[in-house]
């Protein structure tokens, strides 16, 4: 690399690290008001069946953009001998416990992506009912036991449209 290049790429990676912070905080702004139009509707079910939530669909003349609004994220880990281990365990047998939990100082899920965990922990369990009562008992819920949400804003999933379709 010579003197020039290193010069110029210096330069130019100032340049785009600059500009990179620039729309970030364009984004940003830009994420909460689709956030915000998002939560006032109208909504349909999310695609997925195995996920809680809904989903808006908005639309430009050019652009279509589902935003997900997920209602059952999961708790990552919980305490050794809390209530939520005592729910867990009162629930499933032993093997299919330490099938979906490990042991750090408190139990957390094999699987830290929510939804493998939940088709993990629906094939380990054969019973329906039971494989609800255990994601049930996993929810995230917020200080007035209401179960969190996210909202997720999926920019590679939006679809460029004809001019004609709106």
């Amino acid at each position: 690399m010579t003197e020039e290049q290193k010069a110029a790429d210096i330069k130019r990676g100032h340049e785009i690290n600059e500009l990179v912070g620039t729309l970030m905080e364009e984004l940003e702004a830009i994420e909460a008001r689709l956030k915000s139009a998002a939560l006032i509707g109208p909504h349909i079910p999310l695609e997925d069946a195995e996920r809680e939530g809904k989903q808006a669909i908005l639309t430009s003349p050019t652009h279509r953009l589902r935003i997900r609004i997920e209602s059952d994220n999961l708790v990552g880990g919980f305490a050794m001998g809390s209530d939520t281990e005592k729910t867990i365990s009162a629930l499933i047998t032993t093997n299919q416990f330490n099938a979906l939990f490990k042991p750090v100082k408190k139990y957390e899920r094999k699987e830290s992506d929510g939804h493998k965990f939940r088709l993990k922990a629906k094939a380990a369990l054969s019973n329906q009912e039971l494989y609800l009562q255990l994601i049930k008992s996993l929810r995230s819920l917020d200080k007035d036991g209401i179960p969190k949400s996210k909202i997720v804003i999926p920019w590679s999933e939006v679809e460029l449209l004809a001019p004609s379709q709106p």
